[in-house]
């Protein structure tokens, strides 16, 4: 049987947001629609189930950036044809309908649910579904993969967390290690800006908050500073005034 795509006109112009860097990183990565349905065809499925962590750790695009990029009916197309493979795999050659598949496909791009996930996180669900990792009994109905979906959603959400938790761990690691490799004595440092390294850095530390300080004490100017000593100069004279004539009273 002849495997059906979405029965939507799909947007093969791969251009909704042409100038935003997310969505040219991912076509000069990726190509364009078709070649992106190439490379996560069917026979992308075993491998991406295998390899997840190793595609979050290489950058593979989460599926929202997908969807935005080539377009939500070109990337449901894709995504009926790994549905319309999923269900002939479960033996229901007879009952799929087409309509049920674009219906599908279009409410996994639409959904907040697995907006998050990375595209091999997409296609590992469709491996295990067909693998028999859920519990479908009866004629597969729209319901019933969706709500397999979102099931498989909520884990691979949590593992997909804690790769990116963990890469973000070695990442620090890194740059700690590496900052410090790169790290200089305070001699050394102290020494190619011009200051003493006797003082040291506490020392230093506390020149330059002095200075600071009375660097924000607003600058007298000579008129201020004239009527300041001139009122200094009247009271100093004011008290030997009030001093003499104490004295003569005596």
């Amino acid at each position: 049987m002849e495997l059906l795509p979405s029965n939507r006109r799909p947007d093969n112009s791969g251009a909704l947001i042409p100038t935003d860097p997310r969505a040219v990183a991912i076509r000069q990565q990726y190509g364009e629609l078709p070649d992106f349905c190439n490379k996560f065809g069917l026979t992308a499925q075993r491998h991406c189930a295998k390899n997840v962590e190793k595609a979050i750790r290489n950058g593979v695009p989460v599926f929202a950036s997908i969807v935005r990029t080539y377009g939500e009916d070109g990337v449901a197309g894709l995504i009926g044809i790994h549905i319309t493979d999923a269900i002939l795999r479960m033996g229901e050659d007879r009952e799929v309908d087409e309509y049920d598949v674009d219906f599908i496909a279009h409410a996994i791009c639409e959904s907040e649910r697995f907006r998050l996930l990375s595209m091999a996180s997409i296609l590992r669900f469709f491996h295990l579904l067909k693998c028999g990792e859920f519990d479908i009994y009866g004629k597969v109905t729209p319901r019933k993969i969706l709500e397999a979906f979102r099931k498989y959603a909520i884990d691979q959400q949590a593992k997909e967390n804690r790769i990116a938790y963990e890469i973000e761990k070695e990442k620090k690691a890194q740059a700690d290690e590496e900052a410090r490799r790169n790290a200089i004595s305070w001699e050394d440092w102290a020494t190619s800006q011009g200051i003493d390294p006797k003082i040291g850095l506490h020392g230093w530390m506390a020149q330059k908050f002095k200075e600071a300080r009375e660097a924000r004490i607003p600058k007298k100017t000579i008129a201020e500073q004239f009527v300041e000593w001139t009122t200094r100069l009247i009271q100093i004279l004011s008290f030997i005034d009030d001093y003499m004539k104490s004295k003569n009273k005596e």
